[in-house]
């Protein structure tokens, strides 16, 4: 029996009976585009994250790219990100006309590391004319960054900080003044609701979180064609709205998504725990971060083999992300080559996703963690992890933004 990587049917199970409660509104008052449940969705995820505003848009990319344009990130300036990460964070970049810089990884985590961050921005070796205008951290895998790091020095060298929350739905950092929620360290933060992810749609969707209003009303603007009012519009705005349907479905899931997340936390302690003794590297939970395990992600030089047997014995798994974004061929204007970011290759050559859902069971956990175990102790030489281009057997569902 195949094992599924990601579980959308059993989550929809769980909210079948109010989203046919909601749908039959919105089919009764024909509001597809806005609305009460858009309006409702955006109050209550602000809540959620704990910020003052959210702003629904149609996908995670136009969460980035329409964070950026309303922070007036353009052509000239420099968006400092990582290469390990989905390609859509540096496609938004680019679409705003600015010019996506290249920090490499710390390996123990997969994040961007601040020292490299601070290493090119006291450098002043800037590409562009403009110089650094945006950092733009990745909560990869559900994980935190090193927020408030970043955060002294984006402040201490006059950039705009822009979280990449598109997997951080409900992560926490531990701070002075207690626990926060990933999307409320920068100018804004940003959400996908890509049906993959914790919280999840039927279809795409994203947002921005700010407690700022007047970039709130920005992004609420350039997402609906630069409306002021019902046809009169003062600028070229862009069609990025979240729908209705999204956010009724949306609405359903985030009611449970705290119990969702803290079982995923629960699944990852599993693993955890009957992969100690393993030759399995682990990602480590650093002491403040609470992680709200989007993926649970190993590493090793035999990757290659665990996936093939894995797969054999009917276990979806995945790899997140075979290719950094410097050695892509849509990046490749950008002049890099392989060596360039070290650490975000090696990274790359060695990670697998395992299964990771909220309606795993523990039978699930133990036949997974023993097929790794099991590839581990049958093979005597190291495979190499190389196959970058293509290599994702992931289901179409776990890639996207």
């Amino acid at each position: 029996m195949t094992m599924k990587f990601v579980d959308l049917s059993a989550q929809n199970e769980e909210i079948r009976g109010r989203v046919e409660r909601e749908l039959a509104e919105i089919h009764n008052r024909t509001s597809y585009i806005g609305g009460a449940q858009v309006e409702s969705f955006e109050r209550e995820f602000a809540e959620f994250v704990g910020a003052r505003r959210a702003v629904g848009v149609s996908s995670g990319t136009d969460a980035l790219r329409l964070a950026l344009m309303a922070l007036g990130i353009g052509p000239g300036d420099e968006v400092i990100t990582t290469p390990m990460t989905f390609i859509a964070t540096v496609a938004a970049i680019v679409q705003t006309g600015a010019t996506p810089v290249f920090v490499d990884i710390d390996p123990g985590s997969g994040n961007i590391d601040p020292d490299k961050v601070r290493g090119y921005l006291a450098a002043r070796r800037y590409r562009t004319e403009n110089g650094p205008k945006a950092l733009l951290p990745v909560h990869l895998y559900g994980q935190p960054a090193e927020i408030e790091r970043l955060g002294r020095i984006a402040e201490e060298f006059g950039l705009h900080l822009v979280e990449d929350a598109c997997q951080a739905h409900g992560a926490r950092v531990k701070t002075t003044r207690g626990w926060r929620n990933a999307g409320t360290f920068g100018a804004a933060a940003c959400f996908s609701f890509y049906p993959g992810k914790n919280l999840g749609g039927w279809g795409d969707g994203g947002a921005v979180v700010t407690d700022d209003d007047n970039l709130a009303d920005e992004i609420s603007s350039l997402r609906d064609h630069g409306r002021i009012s019902h046809y009169a519009h003062d600028r070229i705005g862009y069609n990025s709205r979240l729908d209705a349907i999204q956010a009724a479905v949306l609405r359903a899931k985030l009611e449970l998504l705290p119990r969702w997340n803290e079982r995923r936390r629960e699944i990852a302690a599993e693993y955890r725990n009957q992969l100690r003794h393993s030759r399995i590297t682990l990602l480590p939970e650093a002491d403040g971060i609470e992680s709200c395990y989007h993926l649970f992600v190993i590493r090793s030089g035999m990757r290659d083999a665990i996936r093939q047997e894995l797969l054999a014995q009917g276990i979806e798994c995945g790899i997140h992300y075979p290719v950094p974004l410097h050695l892509q061929p849509a990046c490749a204007s950008l002049g890099h080559k392989p060596g360039d970011f070290p650490e975000s290759e090696q990274f790359a050559d060695t990670i697998l996703s395992l299964p990771m859902h909220p309606h795993l069971k523990s039978a699930d956990i133990a036949r997974v963690t023993r097929v790794v175990i099991e590839t581990l102790e049958g093979k005597s030489t190291l495979l190499a992890g190389g196959h970058r281009p293509g290599d994702s057997v992931a289901p179409p569902l776990a890639n996207g933004n």
